[in-house]
């Protein structure tokens, strides 16, 4: 029996365990989210990290360690980003009709969610380090971390603000939507996308295939013009922080 129980306790120390409870997690997020008829406080992204939070110190696996397991489902996030190709294509009749103001809200957009955070910050006191961290917030997790090396952050300040951001953006966008009186799916799945990036390209999906088409573009297209223009600007704005 204490042979077994060695067996068992070695396994939470393997990319197994850390997989296994990732996707079991998920699942029962899902399954709350829909018996909650998909109310945003239950959205799978905040529910499913519960059981990890329980469960891992239960196990002694710590954060570190729980991460370097579960590898394989970081990387799946690259894919997952590309995977948004087919349903934009599905709807590029209509994306094609109002290019124009796709590429004007993007930019403004991207332009404004970093100079607000940016803003915010400084004026608040953050080292330079910390506000180089929040100026790519609103921008998937594999860009993200990659930008912030332009611009001096912390990858793991700069990841745990995307995912404050996605989550914020996917809670607030149902009262806002309902408060400014939008109904166009395009337009909801656009803004999702551009300020929540990926957990708001989920929320989207909701609505329907064109507001998730057009999150996604949002997602893709933001994160292409931050990763071009914020290292470029960056050592201009580093000079007042």
């Amino acid at each position: 029996m204490p042979a077994n129980l060695d067996n068992l306790a070695g396994l939470a120390h393997t990319p197994l365990f850390g997989v296994l409870l990732t996707l079991a997690s998920y699942r029962f997020a899902l399954w709350i989210y829909g018996r909650s008829n998909s109310l945003p406080v239950f959205h799978p992204f905040l529910v499913a990290s519960i059981p990890v939070i329980i469960v891992l110190p239960l196990v002694n696996v710590d954060y570190e360690e729980y991460r370097d397991q579960t590898q394989i489902i970081a990387f799946l996030l690259g894919p997952a980003t590309v995977a948004l190709a087919w349903p934009l294509y599905r709807q590029l009749h209509t994306v094609r009709s109002v290019l124009t103001p796709i590429v004007i809200a993007t930019i403004l957009g991207a332009f404004i969610s970093a100079a607000i955070a940016v803003g915010l910050a400084w004026w608040l006191g953050a080292p330079a380090e910390v506000v180089g961290s929040l100026a790519p917030k609103s921008i998937t997790t594999p860009i993200a971390v990659e930008v912030v090396k332009s611009t001096g952050g912390y990858v793991s300040l700069a990841a745990g603000a995307v995912a404050i951001t996605g989550i914020v953006g996917a809670l607030s966008a149902g009262p806002i939507f309902r408060l400014l009186k939008v109904t166009d799916h395009r337009v909801k799945g656009f803004a999702l996308g551009l300020v929540a990036h990926a957990i708001g390209t989920a929320r989207a999906f909701e609505y329907g295939e064109k507001a998730g088409a057009f999150a996604g573009l949002a997602l893709g297209l933001c994160g292409l013009v931050t990763a071009i223009a914020l290292p470029w600007l960056w050592p201009w704005v580093a000079q007042y922080l």
